[in-house]
């Protein structure tokens, strides 16, 4: 049986926790050192979020009880092994302590979070939090830090998903202006992609796009190549080891950042890419889609863009060739732009007007 209290228990038990990196020497910070995220001076103890000085950098340390909380949110999820991650996501969320669901504190959720509750954190045992503790500081030693539900750092835009995921592993920081964030997709017309990231990427606009796929690359490669910033969307863990885009993801990583939401070792596959769009477009305040066929790649990440409430662009080609951007778009939620300036000059208008984007 799962030992009672296990959420409180782990707030005395720190065994393993202070070992955050194998590489870096963690000094306590001093008053008036300045932030390399932030630009603010941090506090002299170490919080939720404060940072510390290493030999070459700033990086950001999560308190012991934070910790604690991201470990049980892994430990939830592994234990979600018969059901979709975003219920127990949606569960921790609205909770607002993974810990709290861990002990049982669950009587103000609605009847499907509870019941959903229940039953996995009836799965969860100290032995997964251990691991989950030690995964956690195993990635950190490897440059690679989690962000749940629960951090503020997770995207506020992935909360207009109603499949967002309980969890990202994280490479590089994730842009604070969310709202200023743009996905680029397409299947087969590379050129204007590309032209359209180095556009976006010029206008100061940050460029997401899937990092598995020839077109994703390209529009990476070309937003990078512009001096702009990028996130890259992998459709497997942070922890393999670099694939046939390898210089891309070396390149993003220098840019911006890599973003997984998959174990660390998960392998790609069908069913991962099949993923991605919910991350892609979830990063994203809106969508621009450089072409593409119905129930194609491009089709389903407009599906799912359009769904959350994001606004999406295709060239006026697209819509006029493409009978199911018109079907997709019948309710609204798309514009047909004439070039990429035009791309980027409503794109900037919608990102700077649209209100829902300081959730971020």
């Amino acid at each position: 049986m799962r030992p009672q209290g296990l959420g409180a228990a782990l707030q005395n038990d720190r065994a393993g926790i202070a070992l955050l990196s194998a590489n870096a020497v963690c000094r306590p910070p001093k008053p008036g050192i300045m932030s390399a995220h932030t630009a603010r001076p941090v506090a002299a103890s170490v919080g939720v979020g404060a940072y510390v000085h290493t030999e070459a950098t700033f990086e950001t340390v999560k308190s012991m009880p934070m910790i604690d909380e991201q470990a049980a949110v892994l430990a939830l999820t592994q234990a979600t092994h018969d059901g979709p991650w975003h219920d127990t996501a949606r569960a921790v969320a609205a909770a607002g302590s993974a810990l709290k669901l861990l002990d049982g504190d669950i009587g103000d959720l609605h009847d499907d979070d509870r019941a959903h509750a229940a039953v996995i954190r009836g799965r969860v045992g100290s032995a997964d939090l251990d691991r989950a503790r030690k995964l956690i500081a195993a990635m950190r030693s490897l440059g690679v830090r989690l962000v749940t539900v629960l951090d503020e750092e997770y995207p506020g835009n992935m909360f207009w998903t109603n499949d967002y995921q309980p969890f990202l592993w994280v490479r590089g920081p994730i842009a604070l202006d969310g709202h200023r964030v743009v996905a680029v997709v397409g299947e087969h017309d590379h050129e204007q992609a590309a032209a359209a990231a180095r556009a976006l990427a010029d206008a100061g606009l940050t460029v997401v796009a899937p990092v598995h796929t020839a077109c994703g690359a390209t529009v990476l490669q070309s937003a990078a190549a512009a001096g702009g910033r990028t996130l890259g969307v992998l459709d497997e863990g942070l922890s393999r080891p670099p694939g046939r885009y390898a210089n891309v993801t070396r390149r993003v990583a220098e840019r911006g950042a890599l973003v997984s939401a998959f174990w660390p070792e998960t392998v790609a596959g069908e069913r991962t890419a099949a993923l991605t769009p919910i991350v892609t477009c979830g990063l994203a305040a809106l969508l621009y889609v450089a072409d593409g066929r119905g129930d194609g790649f491009s089709h389903r990440h407009v599906t799912k863009a359009l769904r959350t409430g994001k606004h999406v662009f295709v060239p006026q080609r697209l819509h006029r060739e493409q009978p199911w951007v018109a079907e997709a778009g019948f309710r609204g939620g798309i514009t047909a732009v004439q070039d990429t300036d035009d791309l980027c000059t409503q794109a900037v208008k919608v990102v700077d007007m649209d209100s829902r984007a300081t959730m971020f």
